[in-house]
Order: structure tokens, then sequence, then C-alpha cells
């Protein structure tokens, strides 16, 4: 009877130490309760530094939106400024070939009277020219018309090409001068400035008192202008007020000097 108490006493104490060490695992839950909480503690947190990145990102895109519309409306500005240039050419040019054509204009006793005027009727008989050859070359006089014709007709590159030709077969017409002129107005006129300044550079330096030197030098000035160079530019502009103050050259050179 004392074995079977004692045995009954020694279940219960066992099957007590069996119950005291169930609650284990349900701690371990209670701990992978608290890291859940944890977890979804800091998940607000990640949204809100994600946020912030992508504020940071449209920042950085807006900067870079307005730099590039400043740098189209800048290049828009000088591509306005070059086609407002080169309607001044152009409208430069048309002024000088206009003179040229004037009734008296000084350009024409510089070329020894190469621009064609009309004749007055006379009353002796009519004998017919010889034709010429067909071999024949053209005098300087004709064949300067005939490039400088090409230049009103706004023909440029053929233009150029006749200058050229003129230019080696007569090199020591008095038209010589005005055809370096002209093919330095053509290029400037198509913005080919190094042609240009060599061909104005050819009439100031070997024809320093034509008439078209004052021109020569102003648009020398012009030229170094457009190339960015200013000094240069101002001292071509001075030259042309110092070496040939009474010419229209002179007085454009000043106005240029005042912007």
């Amino acid at each position: 009877m004392r074995k079977a108490y004692s045995l009954t006493a020694a279940l219960v104490l066992f099957s007590t130490g069996v119950l005291a060490a169930d609650p284990v695992p349900v701690i371990e839950l209670q701990i992978e309760d608290g890291s859940a909480n944890r977890s979804s503690v800091n998940t607000p947190s990640g949204q809100f530094g994600s946020s912030s990145d992508s504020l940071m990102l449209l920042q950085q895109l807006q900067d870079e939106v307005r730099a590039l519309r400043g740098m189209v409306e800048q290049q828009q500005y000088q591509i306005r400024q070059m086609e407002q240039q080169q309607r001044d050419r152009y409208r430069d040019l048309d002024r000088r070939i206009a003179a040229v054509q004037a009734p008296g204009s000084a350009q024409q006793s510089s070329v020894g009277g190469s621009v064609e005027s009309p004749l007055a009727p006379s009353t002796s008989p009519r004998v017919p020219a010889p034709l010429p050859a067909a071999d024949s070359t053209p005098t300087d006089a004709q064949a300067y018309q005939q490039a400088f014709g090409l230049v009103r007709q706004k023909d440029f590159p053929a233009a150029l090409d006749a200058f050229d030709k003129f230019i080696e077969l007569y090199p020591d017409s008095a038209r010589l001068p005005n055809a370096y002129y002209w093919v330095g107005e053509v290029n400037l006129a198509e913005q080919k400035l190094e042609p240009a300044k060599a061909a104005f550079e050819k009439v100031l330096n070997s024809f320093p008192e034509h008439r078209k030197a004052a021109d020569a030098s102003y648009k020398l000035g012009v030229i170094y202008h457009q190339m960015g160079d200013q000094a240069k530019a101002n001292d071509m502009f001075n030259n042309t007020i110092s070496s040939y103050p009474d010419s229209s050259a002179a007085s454009l050179a000043r106005d240029y000097l005042k912007r």
C-alpha cells in the first residue's frame, strides 16, 4: 500500500515537472511575435526613406531640365544673332552692288569705266561690228563684267570661279584690286571667313592706295569681330579711321566701335 502511494506521488511529481517544462515553446513564440512586431514597426521608416530619395531625385531632374532649358534659350539667341548677321551681310552686299550700278558712281571710274552706260543716239551710218573669233580671249573688262554679273545674280560659286580665273589671266589689270575685293565680299556673304580675310588682306597690303583699300580694312575688322578677336577687330577699325579718315568705311568703323 505504501509502494502504491509512493508510485502515485512520483507520477504526480513527474507530470508536474513536465508541465513546468511546457511553457518553453510559448516563450519562443513570444520572441517570434516580438520580432514580427519589430519588423512591422520598421516598415514605415523604410517607406519614409524611400520617399525622401524620390524627392531628391525629382529635385535633381527638375534642376537638369532648367539647365537644359537655359542652354536651348541661349542657342536660340545665338541662332537669331547669326541670322541677323547673315541678313546684314546680304543687305550690305546689295548696297555695294547697287552703288556700283548707279550712274556716275566712283566705282565706275575706279575700274576704268567697266560698268556699261547707255549710248547716245548717233546720226552716223551704223557699221556692223566685227564678230569676235570663236577662240578669242575676252578682254579684262569683259571678263570682269562677266564675273561681276554673276555677283549681281547672286550665283556666288560661279562668281568666285570667274574672279579666280580673272585674277589668273589678268594679273596686270587695273581691275585686279576690285576682283580681289569682290572675292572677299562674296566669301564673307557665304560666311567663309578665312578666304574672305585673305582676299581683303591682299587688297589692303598690295594696293593700299586703291579706293577699295579702305573698304577692305573695314571688312577685316568685321571679320576679326566675327572670329571673336575683338582686339584685332578694334585695331583694324582704328586703322581704317586713321588711314582713310574721309572714307565711308571710316564712318562705318566709328559706328562699329560705338557698339
